[in-house]
């Protein structure tokens, strides 16, 4: 269904506009397909980020992202090529460059693509925004809404094709498609979906720098519960403490076990690396909390998945994994698991007492890593690589029924996808989430 909506989103006005058919110089017809296919990949561009369930549920959300950070570069090259072929169809637009003899669509037009220029430009930055990421954040939407705004007012001041009937009738589709999803984004679900609001009922320290956060649902004025959150083992959700669209956000994984057992109650497991995580363990029972999710395609379908799993994970890449087996325990399930969980040092290892007892109750097998051991430390020791994959996973025998699902820090989980493609593993069977997202 997406892939369908995505091609007739990116397409549907070019070759309603080759259908109509045009008396126009062919120069002049392809100066016109390539900004329609422009404004096709820039509605992608946007609509693909905006948190829409369904979407970030069947590809994922690495994906999601890779595709708007493709869909943002070819906008932009697709653009640069229309300009030029509008100046190929007619040399006098060469007065573009002549701010003096602009017009109305001309300024719309050069205001579209500056803010795409630097868009791209600051979207290059992303990796080194270190804590003043939200500045960023606020900076990238600001600049992609002046693109595509910008970008309507050079189409509609055109007029020459929002005067065609047809063309007129698949760019009001677009427009409402767009305003309806943005709207849902940026209005409903951060002010008005009252399915988002929790409150905090507990807070638990795991480590010095880690705390659990036990939301559940608030009680509206009417004394019934709004319905608890429905999610899989291993997906997430952003978390906000403030009810605002201009509210700070950031995506946890849900760790607790996804069923009704504990009145509603949702866990998320969060390390302390900002402003934003060590205000968690500043929070208080009764707290309002909101939350977007949930998100990502990283868990298992039952139809599917039933054979033998690898979860190799590293820090807090290990809450996941904790949704996955809480969820295998309560269901009794005694499918073959091995769970590598790698961390600096031993006291970063996270729900080691929990996993003792997991351990009693699944068919799962625990190993431990650590990069800088302690004298005490009795267990492996290093990073999970090559190596210690190659020492810890079956060589033929049943690799075809286990599936893997890897989740940390970028630099581990390319190190084990590239580890896991040179043993042959097949790469549908491989599974990621990489803790690295705008």
């Amino acid at each position: 269904m997406w892939a369908a909506t995505f091609l007739a989103v990116l397409f549907g006005p070019t070759l309603l506009s080759l259908v109509n058919g045009s008396d126009n110089p062919i120069a002049s017809q392809l100066a016109v397909q390539s900004g329609l296919l422009a404004t096709g990949l820039l509605v992608g561009a946007a609509v693909v980020p905006s948190r829409l369930r369904s979407l970030t549920r069947a590809v994922g959300i690495e994906a999601v992202y890779g595709v708007h950070r493709s869909l943002g570069l070819l906008v932009t090259l697709m653009v640069l090529v229309h300009v030029i072929l509008v100046l190929a169809a007619n040399p006098n637009s060469v007065t573009l460059f002549d701010p003096r003899q602009w017009s109305q669509p001309s300024k719309a037009a050069i205001a579209a693509t500056v803010a795409l220029i630097l868009l791209v430009g600051l979207a290059g930055l992303r990796g080194r925004v270190g804590r003043r990421y939200a500045l960023w954040r606020w900076t990238h939407i600001v600049l992609a809404a002046a693109s595509v705004v910008f970008s309507a007012l050079h189409i509609w001041r055109l007029q020459h094709l929002v005067n065609d009937p047809v063309l007129r009738v698949a760019f009001g589709l677009l427009a409402a498609a767009l305003l309806g999803v943005l709207s849902y984004r940026w209005l409903w679900r951060p002010s008005l979906d009252k399915r988002s609001a929790y409150q905090v009922r507990e807070i638990r320290a795991e480590t010095e720098d880690v705390h659990t956060l036990v939301i559940g649902p608030r009680r509206p004025r009417h004394g019934f519960d709004v319905s608890t959150l429905a999610f899989e083992p291993g997906q997430f959700a952003w978390i906000r403490v403030r009810r605002s669209i201009t509210a700070e956000e950031h995506p946890f994984t849900i760790t607790s076990c996804p069923t009704s057992e504990a009145g509603g109650s949702i866990e998320f497991t969060i390390r302390d690396v900002g402003d934003f995580t060590s205000s968690v363990g500043r929070l208080k029972v009764g707290d309002p909390v909101w939350i977007d999710g949930p998100h990502g395609s990283f868990t298992w379908d039952d139809t599917v998945y039933s054979r033998a799993l690898v979860l190799i994970a590293a820090g807090v890449g290990i809450t996941p994994m904790m949704s996955m087996l809480r969820t295998l325990a309560h269901r009794g399930d005694d499918t073959p698991v091995m769970l590598i969980s790698g961390a600096g040092t031993e006291t970063e290892l996270l729900f080691r007492d929990e996993l003792a007892e997991l351990t009693e109750k699944l068919n799962l097998t625990v190993v431990e890593v650590v990069s800088r051991p302690s004298s005490d430390w009795s267990g492996r020791t290093g990073r999970i690589d090559r190596d210690l994959l190659g020492e810890l996973l079956p060589e033929r025998t049943g690799r075809r029924k286990i599936e893997y699902f890897v989740c940390g820090p970028p630099g581990m989980v390319n190190g084990v996808v590239e580890a896991l493609a040179d043993r042959n593993i097949d790469p549908s069977r491989v599974h990621t989430e990489l803790f690295d997202m705008a």
